[in-house]
């Protein structure tokens, strides 16, 4: 199957308990996928999400159950995780020479910002640190000038009406918040790491 980066409107179909290669527990949920206008390529396929119980990916587990509609709190009973329709966070990744769709979270519909694709935190911090030209540019261009420090000498009464002086972002920070943490992402939690893929 392919698809591109993205997310992706679903609906759990099915789902079970099961351990990986090396032993730890794991449960699967499928998914069947639903587009946006019923009519792209990849409408009825099926993808499967793995959500792992160790300390580090409960939570993250717990959440995507959820908004799959399960409710209770026993895990060998998913009843209900066919309920909700939920956006799935999708990226290709390479496993043994071969690129595939993975599923790295479920969200409910509505969480995080919505946008098409976001930046990824290198990318957020050298567009801004292209933009930060222009933007000085452009404030020195309509005369809206950074404040100077007041010199050594001089009456300090005289810069007392002016406004204290920003300093730019440190890097990694963007606008909206520390993209390195994941900041514009409030219901996304860091998929585990390789050692817990079902391989």
């Amino acid at each position: 199957m392919e698809l591109e980066n993205g997310k992706y409107r679903a609906r759990g179909v099915q789902g079970a308990l099961g351990l990986t290669s090396g032993g730890k527990e794991q449960v699967a949920v499928e998914f069947q996928l639903l587009g946006e206008r019923g009519d792209e390529h990849y409408v009825g396929q099926s993808i499967t999400w793995f959500g792992f119980f160790t300390d580090n990916t409960l939570e993250h587990t717990i959440k995507g159950l959820r908004a799959c509609g399960w409710q209770g709190d026993d895990v060998s009973d998913l009843v209900g995780i066919n309920t909700n329709e939920v956006i799935l966070v999708i990226e290709n990744e390479e496993y043994e020479g071969q690129w595939r769709p993975r599923v790295r979270w479920v969200n409910a519909p509505g969480g995080g910002l919505a946008l098409k694709q976001q930046m990824e935190p290198a990318q957020a911090r050298s567009f801004a640190q292209q933009m930060r030209g222009r933007i000085l540019a452009l404030e020195q261009g309509t005369g809206q000038r950074r404040p100077t420090q007041p010199q050594p000498g001089r009456n300090a009464q005289q810069h007392r009406s002016a406004p204290p002086q920003r300093s730019a972002p440190p890097q990694g920070r963007g606008a909206y918040g520390d993209y390195s943490r994941g900041g514009a992402y409030q219901e996304d939690v860091p998929p585990p790491g390789d050692d817990d893929l079902p391989f």
